[in-house]
């Protein structure tokens, strides 16, 4: 296993939180933002930021220099950041335990962005039940005014930036970029239709630049280290390390928060976080949270990294890897993802509102033992439909579960629907019937 001791760059390897104004300049805080205002011109940081190969944390990858590139070249103020600290996946705790343990970070990084991009306004968007680290946020806030280091002319500049925080939950949807938009404007959180995109026609009509909290925090350590530095820890696509969240056989366990570089293997990060448990143990790892893909235990040494994951069928998505036991149906666990995430839907788009609880309700059949060799083209074919027909990432990713499922384990639908047997035995059937409409002739 790879020595992490010394890739650590987000969180403090003893774990204990740097909360106070003091403890984090004494950790070399806010040295990047006066690096920056006083010595960089925008075009630097993005520049820098390029170099150092970050890319978004929040689950789509692209890189965050070239986002950045795009609102800073629209020539139409003002201009807007927003760093969403959401989670998507409330089993999620990366943006949690950034707002309580490293809330001056965030503070640091959210107003590097602003100059970087021309900024004069930034929106610190979390969930409403992150109330300590929210608390954790304002305060940080607090004493950055009180130190000149945000608000109207920081650290003696020309350069001004005010941050607003909010705490919203309205579930699953709230993570997105475009329901966020809609909800600071005091709208309906449904998604909209892109292009435009934010970076040319986001908050207000302005230009505005939205990135994940995890993204953001590491600003501070390119800016003040460099672009080499920084991309010397990580993958040859992606630079920097990665937070996760990581179960061990279900939720009901203790959630483990770990961080590691980009490409290493999802081995080695169970490792990291002390989950040791043969492949014979082990139906399935779990990668990307409730819309992620299931990986069988063949696949566990896939580099962490968006590429090698999307091939396999999985996505970074919200941080999360879960460990499946052996006795698992996963036509069980597909059905149950599924149907979790027919509830989730914002039910703006049809296919993604329709299409989703159908294919809950078709493995609902197949567990029951009321399943036809028909139902699984059905679902295939809807599993292909939802994502072609939706506006935002959670309808490109809601068949996931089933898909990887399908893909990995087929023997475990073909048992259900051609021997009305589930392969584990652990399935317990949700209906009693299926309806079936005869045609007489008159």
């Amino acid at each position: 296993m790879p020595d992490f001791s010394t890739t650590y760059r987000i969180l403090r390897q003893d774990g204990t939180a740097i909360r106070t104004l003091a403890a984090y300049r004494e950790a070399g805080g806010y040295k990047a933002l006066e690096i920056a205002i006083s010595q960089q011109t925008p075009d630097q940081i993005v520049q820098q930021v390029i170099d150092a190969k970050l890319r978004g944390r929040g689950g789509a990858g692209r890189l965050t220099g070239e986002k950045w590139r795009l609102v800073q070249q629209v020539d139409d103020a003002p201009k807007y950041v927003i760093c969403n600290a959401y989670d998507a996946d409330s089993r999620s705790l990366v943006a949690r335990t950034l707002l309580e343990t490293n809330p001056h970070q965030v503070i640091e990084s959210i107003v590097l962005a602003a100059y970087a991009v021309g900024a004069s306004e930034a929106y610190l968007f979390a969930r409403s039940s992150f109330r300590e680290g929210i608390e954790a946020a304002q305060e940080a806030l607090r004493e950055a005014l009180d130190a000149n280091l945000v608000g109207r002319d920081i650290l003696g500049t020309d350069f001004s930036c005010t941050i607003n925080v909010l705490g919203v939950d309205i579930g699953f949807m709230g993570g997105e970029e475009t329901v966020q938009m809609a909800l600071i404007k005091g709208r309906r959180g449904m998604p909209e239709q892109r292009p435009p995109f934010p970076s040319q026609y986001g908050l207000w009509d302005k230009p505005t630049a939205i990135n994940n909290i995890e993204t953001l925090v590491n600003v501070p350590l390119i800016v003040r280290d460099g672009a080499k530095a920084f991309s010397s820890i990580g993958s040859a696509t992606t630079g920097g390390t990665k937070l996760l969240t990581v179960y061990d056989f279900g939720t009901e366990s203790e959630p483990h928060v770990v961080e590691v570089p980009f490409g290493t293997s999802l081995r080695d990060i169970l490792a990291h976080a002390g989950l040791s448990h043969s492949d014979e143990e082990v139906r399935a790892i779990v990668v990307g949270g409730a819309e992620g893909g299931a990986l069988p235990p063949s696949l566990l040494d896939t580099p962490y990294d968006f590429d090698p994951l999307e091939e396999a069928g999985a996505i970074v998505g919200s941080s999360i890897l879960e460990i499946l036991p052996v006795d698992t149906c996963m036509v069980a666990w597909s059905m149950e993802r599924t149907h979790y995430l027919s509830k989730e839907t914002c039910g703006k788009c049809v296919p993604c509102r329709l299409g989703v609880k159908r294919m809950a309700g078709l493995l609902e059949g197949v567990i029951s033992d009321l399943g036809v060799s028909g139902d699984l083209d059905v679902l295939d074919e809807f599993a292909a439909y939802v994502p072609n027909g939706s506006l935002c990432g959670f309808g490109v990713q809601a068949p996931n579960p089933y898909k990887t499922a399908r893909r990995y384990w087929p023997e475990h639908f073909t048992l259900h629907v051609q021997e009305q047997q589930c392969p584990t035995g652990t399935c317990v059937p949700v209906r009693s019937h299926r309806f079936v409409t005869k045609h007489v002739l008159p």
